[in-house]
């Protein structure tokens, strides 16, 4: 064989090598939500009243709007937010409705990772910077304007709620209590979860255990999390960047349809967005052309709480972790709908465009805005809401 042929063979071995770590990675991600979930049932089999305080704090949905800001904002990861979320309710340990509120913020939070992107730009032309930062500012007020509406529709109708336990109910439940049958898949979920549970419910008390089994699921959380993106961010990387210039030189919905690819793809919805900033910042897209991918993004980050829910499909409160994860989905759904088909509805453009010149005059604007945004409003709201139910 010669050396291309040599090529060729160690290219599709690191292709299938890379494969196998992706499938590895998936496995360890859904581990590490159910152990999160066993560490919450331990903990709430334990302290009965933690349930009542923690279902009482999250009757009000601005409290848990607020937390899924900050949480989302601190983790650098809506993942993280979001699954852990589907597993603290699939697991019974919190409402599904204070947890749909906890999502929308997830989405608000999962912006600051651009916005952080287009900050070291600070140090070029102004008019650099101002693109720049309009490519992070599109995303956050696409968010925000969301949340707005869907936040009153849910606090008004139980939009989300209601409908995500509808579109649950059509996925048959296959209970632990109602199986005949072993899940291998299942059993391989459960089998490290319980595992851990028993080997430290063995010495320790279940405060402990809580503490230690919920510290290490979100370890595995995270490292699982990292390290599939940065996997498929390089197994992906050249088909990205033809994918996204096929996409700009076609319709907006072939971008849309561009965003949840790469999206779902590297797992990463704060890396897509990232990767428009520099282009942006350079003059080569406009604010306008990107506008369906980031929408795109919003829809594609949406497979990691899917993906969480899975884990918990025979408990027999998985239908509710699933029906979050539902909730998650059609929440971008509609946010898609509601600013897109319609031109005359794609104001997020406009405002962006406006805003982002007002807050460059001055670096302090940015930082106030960065820091009023997910810092500072979010957590006075968390104190203030957090006492009225």
């Amino acid at each position: 064989m010669n050396s291309s042929q040599y090529d060729a063979i160690f290219k599709y071995a690191g292709l299938i090598a890379r494969l196998f770590l992706f499938v590895f990675l998936v496995y360890l991600f859904l581990v590490a939500v159910k152990l999160f979930g066993t560490a919450a049932t331990v903990y709430t089999s334990y302290d009965k009243d933690i349930l009542t305080t923690l279902a009482s704090q999250l009757k009000n949905p601005f409290t848990g709007l607020c937390l899924g800001i900050i949480l989302t904002a601190l983790m650098q990861s809506s993942s993280a937010t979001t699954s852990l979320s589907v597993a603290m309710v699939a697991s019974g340990v919190i409402p599904l409705e204070g947890a749909i509120s906890i999502i929308m913020g997830a989405n608000i939070g999962s912006a600051l990772t651009c916005s952080i992107v287009s900050m070291t730009y600070i140090g070029s032309s102004r008019q650099t910077f101002t693109r720049a930062f309009s490519s992070s500012l599109i995303v956050e007020l696409f968010n925000i304007l969301t949340v707005l509406i869907c936040f009153t529709l849910e606090l008004c109708f139980g939009y989300l709620s209601k409908t995500s336990k509808f579109l649950a109910s059509l996925i048959p439940a296959s209970a632990a209590g109602s199986s005949t049958g072993v899940n291998p898949i299942s059993y391989a979920i459960d089998a490290p979860a319980k595992g851990i549970r028993d080997f430290c419910l063995l010495g320790l008390s279940p405060t402990v255990t809580t503490i230690l089994m919920a510290i290490c699921g979100l370890i595995v959380l995270i490292f699982s999390l990292v390290f599939i993106t940065k996997n498929m961010k390089a197994l992906m990387a050249d088909r990205i960047e033809e994918w996204l210039n096929r996409a700009l030189s076609k319709n907006g919905y072939i971008g849309l349809l561009v965003g949840v690819i790469v999206t779902v793809t590297i797992q990463s919805s704060g890396i897509t967005t990232s990767l428009l900033v520099p282009l942006v910042a350079a003059g080569a897209l406009s604010i306008r052309t990107i506008y369906p991918i980031v929408l795109g993004t919003n829809i594609g980050t949406t497979i990691t709480a899917i993906l969480a829910a899975m884990a918990f499909l025979d408990s027999p409160t998985g239908q509710l972790g699933l029906a979050l994860a539902f909730a998650h989905t059609l929440f971008n759904v509609t946010g898609v709908i509601l600013f897109y088909p319609i031109p005359q509805m794609r104001f997020p453009v406009f405002l962006t465009k406006r805003l982002s010149v007002v807050l460059t005059r001055s670096r302090w604007y940015i930082v106030g805005w960065i820091a009023m945004l997910y810092f500072i409003l979010p957590g006075l709201g968390f104190l203030l809401f957090k006492n009225f139910n």
